[in-house]
C-alpha cells in the first residue's frame, strides 16, 4: 500500500513536470510564430519602402535633377561668356529650384534599432540592407550640404548683386563676374554628383529588392 502512495507521487510529480515543459515548449513556439511573423511584416514593409524609392529616383528624382542640372550648366556657360543678360537674369533662378531626396528607411531603422535585423540569416541580404541604409545617411548629408551652400554662397551672390535684378538696370555681367563663376560651378557640380549618388541608390535599391523577393521565396515566405 505505501509503495503504491509512492508510485502515485512520482507519476503525479511526473505529470506536473511534464504538464509545465509542455506548457513551456508551446509558450516558446507561439512567441517564436509572434517574432516570425512580425519579422516578416517588417521584411514586406522594407520592400514595400524600397520599391517606392525605385519609383521615386526613376520617375521623378533622377530627371528632374538632370533637368535642371541641364539648365544650370547653360547658365553657367552665359554667365561665362557673358552674353544674354535679359534672359539670363530669369535663368539663375535655377539654382533656387532645389529637389533632394533620401530614403527614410523607417522600417531598417527600426530593425537596426531593436537588434531584430539580426534574424536574419542571409548575410548578403543583411549586409546590402545595412549598406542601403549608409547610402541614405550620405543622401541625407548631401542634400543638407547643398542647401548650406544655397544659404551661404549662393543667396549671398544675389544680396551683393541685387540692384542689377531690380528696376532697369543692366550689366552686372560686363563687370567681373569670376566669383559668380565658381560660386555657380561648384554649386553646378554638387548637383551633378547628387544625381550620380543617386543613380548608384536607384541601383542599389534594384538589387536589395531581387535579394528580399529571392529571401522570402527561399524562406517559403511567398
Amino acid at each position: 500500500m505505501k509503495s503504491s502512495r509512492w508510485t502515485d507521487h512520482l507519476l503525479n510529480f511526473l505529470a506536473v513536470i511534464l504538464g509545465v515543459s509542455l506548457a513551456f515548449i508551446i509558450s516558446n513556439k507561439s512567441e517564436q510564430a509572434r517574432v516570425n511573423k512580425e519579422f516578416e511584416q517588417n521584411l514586406e514593409a522594407i520592400l514595400d519602402e524600397v520599391e517606392s524609392d525605385i519609383y521615386t529616383f526613376e520617375s521623378y528624382q533622377i530627371p528632374d535633377n538632370k533637368k535642371k542640372l541641364n539648365q544650370m550648366q547653360e547658365t553657367l556657360q552665359m554667365i561665362s561668356n557673358k552674353v544674354g543678360e535679359d534672359s539670363l537674369n530669369s535663368k539663375l533662378t535655377v539654382f533656387f529650384d532645389v529637389n533632394n531626396y533620401a530614403p527614410t528607411n523607417i522600417t531598417i531603422n527600426s530593425l537596426i534599432s531593436s537588434g531584430k535585423l539580426d534574424l536574419i540569416n542571409d548575410f548578403e541580404l543583411k549586409r546590402k540592407i545595412l549598406a542601403y541604409q549608409n547610402t541614405s545617411e550620405e543622401l541625407t548629408a548631401q542634400g543638407k550640404f547643398q542647401i548650406d551652400f544655397l544659404m551661404d554662397q549662393v543667396t549671398p551672390w544675389f544680396i551683393r548683386n541685387s540692384k542689377f535684378f531690380v528696376g532697369v538696370k543692366r550689366g552686372w555681367y560686363l563687370e567681373d563676374n569670376s566669383e559668380a563663376i565658381v560660386i555657380f560651378s561648384l554649386y553646378t557640380s554638387f548637383v551633378a554628383s547628387k544625381i550620380g549618388k543617386y543613380e548608384s541608390a536607384l541601383e542599389e535599391a534594384e538589387v536589395l529588392k531581387d535579394l528580399i523577393n529571392k529571401y522570402q521565396l527561399d524562406k517559403g515566405l511567398k
